[in-house]
């Protein structure tokens, strides 16, 4: 498998299938027409054969002081600015083989990398269930107060 690179018409996204319809489907339907936007950009791990087998999408965002713990609004504007990590799946045919992590690590270190240059306080993700929330407490985020399943990682 190849680093993750932005999503293109190249990449062949139609056989993708990572157990939960609505991230298939966004991939295959929408992610491509958001990057071309700029609403988000979508960043894939392919095989040889460009089928994709993993991928995330950042996208620019804020977060209102209600729904971010102490630490991280400590002295900071409301809305709080953050980095988006709008979705994060892998492919069945993929999956155990630690590939989640990698993009995880890789969407962090390019948050990291913008922040340094823009200036925003965390990575936030809506955990889209139980699982894909216990996932992200075991690489560091934390919940908000006031909705178990958003997570913030400071930056």
């Amino acid at each position: 498998m190849h680093a993750p690179e932005l999503l293109s018409e190249q990449h062949i996204v139609r056989h993708f299938q990572c157990g939960e319809v609505v991230l298939d489907q966004w991939l295959q339907r929408t992610a491509l027409k958001n990057q071309q936007n700029n609403a988000s950009k979508t960043f894939v791990v392919c095989d040889e054969n460009k089928q994709v087998m993993g991928f995330y999408c950042l996208s620019a965002g804020s977060v209102s002081h209600q729904f971010v713990a102490g630490a991280l609004r400590r002295n900071m504007p409301d809305p709080i600015p953050v980095i988006i990590l709008g979705r994060l799946a892998v492919d069945c045919s993929a999956q155990g083989k630690q590939l989640g992590v990698s993009m995880l690590k890789d969407a962090v270190l390019k948050s990291k990398t913008v922040a340094n240059q823009i200036g925003v306080k965390a990575l936030l993700v809506h955990a889209l269930n139980q699982q894909a929330k216990q996932f992200y407490l075991k690489y560091g985020f934390s919940c908000s107060p006031i909705d178990e399943m958003v997570l913030m990682l400071k930056l």
